[in-house]
């Protein structure tokens, strides 16, 4: 009974460490996607905010162009770990279509 007690300890333990590296991984990916556009001369100083979340990255924001808006999400979508991009970039002073 005690052998049984510590397997079944040690395995929820493994279970929890298990996800713990998710956030890290997260921040690593949203560091790196920030970097690629910073580094873009067309996207630099642009409005753009970047979040990621189980390697899903969220970019919102406003850019100049549709152009603009093309170029982040394939820059995002670039960078190693990345799973998938929303890109809820919008052109500055345009109307949503919303």
């Amino acid at each position: 009974m005690v052998a049984l007690v510590l397997v079944a300890g040690t395995f929820a333990a493994g279970g929890s460490h298990a996800q713990d590296p998710a956030p890290s991984e997260d921040a690593s990916i949203t560091r790196r996607v920030e970097t690629a556009i910073a580094k873009d001369p067309f996207l630099r100083g642009m409005e753009i905010h970047v979040e990621t979340q189980d390697g899903v990255v969220n970019l919102s924001g406003f850019v100049r162009s549709l152009e603009d808006i093309e170029k982040a999400g394939e820059l995002a979508r670039a960078v190693r770990g990345v799973s998938a991009v929303r890109n809820g970039l919008r052109v500055a002073n345009r109307p949503s279509r919303a």
